[in-house]
């Protein structure tokens, strides 16, 4: 199965042959690339640099779907007549709205996506990418959320205030901004976006600006998104930030599945195991390892741990995609983010046993196994190892495990417990323990 398979599969909630990753690295090829800021985003845009990074970010790392260019907010904040300050080897950052009056938001124009610079050369770099990897590697469109995007053009606390005291103008700015994002999707998907449209949506977050205008503002403009995508042929997945796995979020996460989306992507504080568990068979469950914590500091052991923590929760009966918290922008160690791949790549398998350190020896059982009373699909090694804790059948080749979730015993068969026994009481061993307790 191709990578660009892999992911169609999983967005559709099937099964493919193992759990793709989609990195939605932003600016991180830039370091692959060992390429400056300025020289690939300044100015008009180096649309052949561009390609060139994501390109080689994908051969080195190894992911299945890319965003089709470098990219970063604020990419048509210079030419509606604001600045952005693009640092030497840094993540370019708004530094003047172009919205900074009302008058220029009744004054503003729609750009052309596909002919104006930088935006066209943006639309460019996707097709470049399609040329050259995008018969086996997913590309999908990135594009902002309706919020999102009217903050960076406004100012997202002038935009606040603008809710407040003028209304008028946070309205046109809110329209404006869905428009501007509606023609860069239909410029994107003629371009070189092969599988989905990822809209990230950080400050379309219902504990910034309140859920009422969540439902009120991003969802009909998300609306409109998904309905511009699917004319093209193409789904959308949603990113938006805040807490929707339990809480008030739940029912605005539901309100979003209503617009058309086909996945979701949760940010971190959310409970993935939950979301999959309640909305698994409406929507392709997005997200995973926390950018801002694990993934940037590290060690590799903890990369490796929580990403085979969230294949454990979330993997079970497909519909799953393996991704950060967040974007993924330069600065962030390659070495980190190719640990999380490559444990994806080995242990988020479908069909045959996981190969953990130690494993059990082929025909003699797998790591995993599914409670017969909850369904809890779960490691042998939790079920033991955590479950059991402290039982001195655990090590003496007890042939039953127990659900970490409910409880709830189930057999097992002889090799895996030989081979649990065994793993328990070296484990034991190594911190002087006694075998049991």
């Amino acid at each position: 199965m191709t990578p660009r398979e892999r992911m169609t599969v999983a967005l559709e909630r099937g099964v493919p042959d193992r759990v793709p990753v989609f990195l939605r690295d932003l600016t991180l090829g830039l370091d692959v690339a060992g390429l400056g800021t300025p020289e690939v985003c300044a100015g008009a845009f180096d649309a052949e640099l561009s390609a060139r990074s994501v390109v080689a970010a994908q051969r080195e790392l190894g992911h299945d779907a890319v965003v089709g260019s470098i990219q970063y907010c604020g990419m048509e904040v210079e030419m509606l007549g604001g600045e952005v300050m693009f640092p030497p080897y840094g993540i370019p950052s708004v530094i003047r709205a172009p919205f900074d009056s009302p008058e220029k938001v009744d004054d503003a124009e729609l750009p052309d996506a596909s002919r104006d610079a930088p935006l066209s050369n943006i639309v460019r770099s996707y097709g470049l990418v399609d040329r050259r990897i995008g018969r086996e590697v997913a590309i999908l469109g990135n594009v902002e959320g309706p919020l999102t995007k009217a903050g960076i053009l406004r100012g997202l606390d002038t935009l606040a205030l603008d809710m407040v005291s003028d209304p008028d103008v946070f309205l046109k700015t809110v329209r404006f901004s869905v428009d501007l994002t509606k023609d860069l999707c239909s410029a994107l998907c003629r371009a070189g976006v092969n599988t989905a449209m990822f809209v990230a949506a950080a400050t379309d977050n219902p504990d910034i600006l309140g859920g009422e205008v969540f439902e009120r503002h991003t969802l009909p403009g998300l609306r409109a998104v998904v309905d511009t995508v699917r004319k093209e042929g193409l789904p959308t997945v949603f990113h938006p930030h805040g807490l929707f796995s339990s809480g008030p979020g739940s029912a605005l996460l539901e309100a979003s599945l209503d617009t058309g989306i086909v996945g979701f992507q949760f940010a971190e504080g959310n409970d993935l195991v939950e979301a999959k568990r309640r909305w698994g068979g409406q929507t392709c469950i997005m997200g995973g390892v926390n950018a801002f914590t694990t993934l940037l500091l590290g060690p590799l052991e903890a990369i490796r741990a929580e990403t085979r923590r969230y294949l454990e929760g979330c993997m079970d009966g497909g519909g799953y995609v393996m991704m950060c918290s967040c974007s993924l922008h330069r600065g962030m160690p390659l070495d980190h983010v190719k640990e999380m791949v490559m444990t994806c790549a080995s242990q988020g398998e479908y069909g045959r046993t996981r190969s953990g350190d130690g494993g059990p020896p082929p025909g003699q059982g797998g790591r995993w196994t599914t409670c017969p009373a909850c369904g809890h699909h779960y490691d042998l090694i939790g079920g033991r190892g955590l479950a059991c804790l402290g039982c001195p059948s655990a090590i003496g080749g007890c042939g039953m495990t127990r659900c970490p979730r409910c409880d709830e015993e189930a057999p097992i068969d002889r090799g895996a417990s030989t081979w649990l026994s065994s793993l328990l009481r070296r484990h034991r061993a190594q911190y002087g323990r006694a075998s049991f307790r």
